[in-house]
């Protein structure tokens, strides 16, 4: 083999050992920015900062809430379980001392609620068919997507704080501009009201590009914010030392403004 030869052979080969390099997954990490507004007047109310990642073989998301000056007030993680819609998460809020989630001990399954000056409260994960826990509400609607193109579905959505899931019809109110809009709501035969949540997913990629109804974070008497969560079109590529970084960042007990 000519000299000639042997550099377009090698040449070959470092471009499908690049190639293959591109088409293997890699533990990247991902970075949102979103902004929690106020449905009434659409001020800035706090900041949302999600990075999807993994911790070993499972995958993870950790969110950062921040006041409007960035400075944080409450964290939480995410971690996927064998059923994609019903991960383990952990939810808490500096300013109150407020926490909440799922967590997996032994083998079983349980939720957790702290109130301010409380001791938590735990009880054992009840059964429901179509189980949806927090975060895991995005994967359900991926694998529901075709179905809901068709018409109205139901799933079985945990509220942590009366350890018990809630009945709810996930309707579709049509694809627009790109996104497929939904409106979730609670059964009329459940025992209380819940004010309606819309939602919006990017036609193509199915992510969640907007929220608007009762958030996560409580006001100052304990009650789930009305916020309007929008979400970038796209997420970034950052260092895994971020998600490090989000985690180990201390949390302030009220925001200044």
């Amino acid at each position: 083999m000519s000299k000639l030869q042997s550099a377009r052979t090698g040449a070959r080969c470092v471009g499908l050992v690049v190639g293959l390099l591109a088409a293997l997954p890699v533990a990247a990490v991902e970075r949102e920015d979103a902004r929690a507004l106020s449905r009434d007047d659409g001020r800035l109310l706090y900041r949302e900062v999600h990075y999807r990642d993994r911790t070993g073989d499972v995958a993870r998301r950790v969110v950062l809430y921040q006041c409007p000056d960035g400075v944080a007030f409450a964290r939480k993680t995410v971690l996927a379980t064998a059923a994609d819609a019903q991960p383990d998460f952990a939810f808490h809020d500096a300013r109150s001392g407020y926490r909440e989630g799922v967590r997996t001990r032994d083998g079983h399954r349980e939720i957790f609620v702290q109130r301010a000056g409380q001791a938590m409260r735990t009880e054992p994960l009840p059964q429901a068919g179509d189980a949806v826990i927090d975060a895991g509400f995005d994967a359900a609607v991926r694998a529901q997507w075709t179905a809901l193109g068709g018409g109205p579905q139901r799933l079985s959505f945990l509220l942590p704080e009366r350890f018990a899931f809630m009945p709810v019809r996930v309707t579709p109110a049509g694809d627009v501009d790109g996104t497929r809009r939904l409106r979730m709501s609670v059964d009329r035969w459940f025992g209380f009201a819940i004010a309606p949540i819309e939602l919006r997913y990017g036609l193509q990629d199915r992510r969640l590009r907007e929220f608007a109804g009762p958030g996560t974070v409580r006001d100052a008497r304990g009650r789930p914010v009305d916020v309007r969560i929008v979400f970038p079109e796209r997420a970034t590529a950052v260092a895994a030392s971020e998600v490090d970084a989000a985690l180990a960042d201390p949390l302030v007990g009220r925001c200044a403004t």
